[in-house]
């Protein structure tokens, strides 16, 4: 998956990142299925997403493994999956998008349908249906002081359509350094696909849940589904003491101002692509984000700026809006390495 760079030459001080998962489905035709009829062999319950292969045919051909790829394990809860949906030995009929390589029996797992039963991936009743309204007390579910489970507010292109994976288009104001490293792409190496420690901005735009509790006066703690990432906010502290040690999630202080929650983060250690695909972050780093809560409780705006003299040429705002998911609990998610590069070889001979 050697990269076609577009190396933008834009300033601009405002810049939007994609609300995407762990890779596009942009290497899958998305308007065509394949169905293929056999049994299941493998059933792999990982993050960032889960794999079934089936010994089968495709249109009564010869029988051949075929590699299907699904959703995370937090997604496919949500479609009613469990590590047990699918056994070895099953035999199915399995519905998918086929990869873009004719030569790779690689497909985007839409159904599986098991002695008559319905299995949906992807699509069907879930997405077309609209969902049960909520109960009166997640409809009446509201925060006062920022506490919640909050959603990121989806827009555009959800599966990555029109993101290749091996296209980079920089909005990035970089400086000499990081426009050294926007000319050097490689999409074979985002961190991303080794489980590498993550950052901001790309879990502020991940489309898993994040809870916000506050456990004294003087904290305010942050977790994130993806990968289950901690953050600590210190509500009592007014400046980044030297002895912290640098992470990448940096050293976060705090504060309240009416209905607006200002985190302020230094202390960053150096992260590969930690400024946006393509491009490092830097010790230099610091971070600011405004969540601004709504009238009803319901729902928060971010307006989020980064600042990283080694890389960035000025600075950077994000704005993102999030709802309150009320009723929903985190679910277990952790980035498996052996699973979290498949998809680059997934369904080759």
């Amino acid at each position: 998956m050697k990269g076609i760079v577009i190396a933008g030459a834009m300033l601009a001080a405002a810049v939007a990142w994609p609300a995407f998962a762990h890779h596009s489905r942009s290497n899958f035709d998305l308007d065509s299925t394949v169905e293929i009829e056999g049994v299941v062999t493998e059933f792999s319950w990982q993050n960032p997403h889960a794999f079934v292969v089936i010994e089968g045919k495709k249109d009564g051909g010869e029988t051949r493994a075929w590699t299907f790829e699904l959703n995370s394990t937090p997604v496919l809860k949500r479609f009613g999956w469990t590590p047990d949906t699918l056994k070895t030995g099953d035999r199915v009929l399995a519905r998918g998008n086929p990869d873009r390589d004719a030569n790779r029996r690689f497909l985007y797992a839409n159904l599986f349908v098991r002695d008559g039963q319905d299995i949906w991936a992807w699509g069907g009743p879930q997405l077309t249906q609209a969902p049960a309204p909520p109960s009166p007390e997640i409809a009446a579910a509201h925060s006062t002081d920022f506490a919640g489970v909050w959603r990121i507010q989806f827009q555009g292109d959800l599966l990555g359509r029109n993101r290749p994976d091996n296209v980079l288009v920089n909005t990035l104001p970089v400086t000499a350094k990081g426009q050294a490293q926007v000319d050097a792409f490689d999409p074979d190496q985002n961190p991303e696909w080794d489980c590498a420690p993550m950052t901001f901005p790309q879990i502020l735009g991940y489309p898993y849940p994040f809870e916000i509790t506050r456990p004294d006066p003087d904290t305010l703690v942050i977790k994130y589904e993806v990968n289950e990432l901690v953050r600590t906010v210190h509500l009592g502290e007014k400046t980044h003491s030297a002895s912290v040690a640098s992470t990448p999630l940096g050293h976060s202080i705090g504060r309240i101002e009416g209905n607006e929650l200002v985190i302020e983060t230094a202390r960053f250690a150096h992260v590969r692509w930690g400024n946006g695909v393509g491009v490092d972050s830097s010790e230099q780093k610091s971070t600011v984000e405004r969540y601004a809560l709504a009238p009803d409780g319901k729902s928060l705006t971010l307006a989020f700026t980064m600042t990283d003299p080694e890389y960035l040429a000025k600075s950077v705002t994000v704005d993102q809006r999030y709802n309150l998911n009320a009723g929903y609990k985190l679910q277990e998610y952790l980035c498996d390495p052996a699973t979290s590069r498949r998809h680059l070889h997934a369904g080759e001979d």
